[in-house]
């Protein structure tokens, strides 16, 4: 374990904003807005509904499992990490900042690769905003921080494998899954090779921000450019 933990946290403590708390706080407005919204509408994050489901496994679980699922995982990630509980707002506050300019470079990637139109949805704007909002979320703590925790966990601590091939098969990896769960049949989307070949890139692009820079920081760039495309349309 000491071993796969230092593969987690070695690179992000080169960064400013890495520390779980930090992160919790500048999600918060995030998870609130997203769950807030989503009272009215039916239409729920795909990762969200799997995370729902796994804590089915263990009880009955409600709508609220997996928010308060974030919540607990990056409290017991801090509590573990050892760091001081003094929340520093000036880099909570520089989050968000960073969060739009790393949704930059995606949106120049979905300008540069020509996407068919995916599924039409109903939704209204607001509701728009709320799934984008929650995908940023959800999806980045699913794909990136759940699922390449493991695959380092397994890779350095059972398997005993070197710890700069564990990092990039678990980028690679997490960054497939993320690509291949929008598809049928986990998705609603039939499998269409340019998609697929985009997310996955996209996939590559967030799981590298997620290493160097944090949970937060993956989680933002992922919402603002969800937002960004809902504002403004593809680019």
């Amino acid at each position: 374990m000491a071993q796969s933990q230092q593969v987690l946290e070695q690179p992000q403590e080169r960064g400013l904003l890495a520390h779980p708390l930090d992160a919790l706080i500048f999600l918060m407005p995030l998870l609130l807005f997203y769950e807030v919204v989503s009272i009215a509408e039916p239409e729920r994050v795909l990762a969200f509904d799997l995370l729902r489901r796994f804590f089915e496994l263990f009880g009955e679980a409600g709508m609220w499992a997996p928010g308060v699922g974030v919540i607990v995982i990056l409290l017991a990630t801090h509590a573990a990490s050892g760091k001081g509980w003094a929340i520093r707002w000036k880099h909570v506050g520089w989050m968000y900042v960073e969060s739009a300019v790393w949704a930059i470079p995606l949106l120049a990637l979905n300008w540069a690769i020509p996407l068919s139109n995916g599924p039409t949805t109903s939704p209204g704007l607001l509701a728009r905003l709320a799934l984008g909002v929650g995908a940023g979320v959800y999806e980045e703590l699913v794909f990136r921080l759940i699922l390449i925790s493991i695959i380092v966990m397994i890779g350095v601590d059972v398997l005993r494998l070197g710890r700069t091939s564990v990092a990039m098969s678990a980028i690679l990896l997490s960054s497939l899954a993320f690509a291949a769960h929008h598809c049928q049949p986990i998705g609603i989307e039939p499998f269409e090779s340019t998609r697929f070949i985009f997310r996955t890139m996209a996939g590559v692009y967030l799981a590298l921000i997620f290493w160097y820079r944090g949970y937060g920081s993956a989680a933002g760039c992922h919402a603002a450019y969800n937002v960004a495309l809902v504002v403004i349309g593809p680019v």
